[in-house]
């Protein structure tokens, strides 16, 4: 029988709060599990490198419009 894995409180706020600067260490890591699948964390975590990836591709394009422009201006 496969058991239903969740994850502690602990991690759901490291992950949640390294969006933005690193937090303190988890406090609560060993509190009780805060009732979110693993298969969630997955999905979460495959959109945000998704997110990250695409604003990367974004921002070379930016770069090299800039380029463009800065070359333009010097002819």
């Amino acid at each position: 029988m496969l058991l239903a894995r969740t994850i502690n409180r602990g991690f759901v706020r490291l992950h949640d709060d390294a969006a933005g600067e690193l937090p303190e260490p988890a406090r609560d890591a060993d509190a009780a599990a805060a009732g979110i699948a693993f298969s969630a964390v997955a999905e979460t975590v495959t959109a945000n490198y998704q997110t990250c990836h695409e604003n990367a591709e974004q921002l070379r394009a930016l770069q090299v419009w800039l380029g463009e422009m800065a070359a333009s201006i010097n002819q």
